[in-house]
């Protein structure tokens, strides 16, 4: 079984230059205009190259926000919220999260989270969620190692499990 993993589209938590938005962690940080038209041409993407059904096709997304709105923007009916989707940074800085980015190596906690996945999947054949715990997916099951580490915003990864 394969699955497609995809970032949300850029939000006010990734928004770096944008001081005072909502951090890499909130839970309520909404899409920024250019993240809602990633996540229109993600539905446009996934209908064209991959044949799915978007308004038809149930889709597992985190409880946060900005993976939630990615979803309705691309035009998915469907969506069903997944707690162990969400980001999980163990309780380090933001520092130490763009230093583990740097250096290849996602926290323990985003690994564990990665782990539970494998073991214990969504039944939807795509996810959408976020960009530390895809790197921590890719890691754990080898692949995409040569590649960006985090992927980019609404970037379609296909996942063995």
């Amino acid at each position: 079984m394969s699955v497609l993993v995809i970032r949300h589209g850029l939000s006010q938590a990734n928004n770096r230059e944008n001081y005072g938005t909502p951090a890499f962690d909130n839970p309520d940080a909404p899409l920024m205009p250019e993240g809602r038209r990633q996540a229109i041409a993600l539905g446009a993407r996934l209908a064209t190259e991959f044949s799915i059904d978007i308004a038809a096709e149930p889709v597992a997304v985190s409880a946060m926000r900005r993976p939630q709105e990615t979803a309705q923007a691309a035009g998915f009916k469907n969506l069903n919220i997944y707690p162990e989707l969400n980001e999980e940074k163990g309780g380090l800085s933001d520092a130490d999260i763009v230093a583990a980015i740097a250096a290849r190596r996602p926290p323990e906690a985003a690994r564990a989270a990665a782990r539970f996945l494998i073991a214990r999947p969504p039944q939807e054949k795509i996810w959408i969620t976020h960009g530390l715990l895809i790197a921590a997916l890719c890691q754990e099951l080898g692949v995409y190692e040569e590649t960006r580490f985090t992927p980019r915003f609404c970037e379609i990864r296909e996942l063995p499990l």
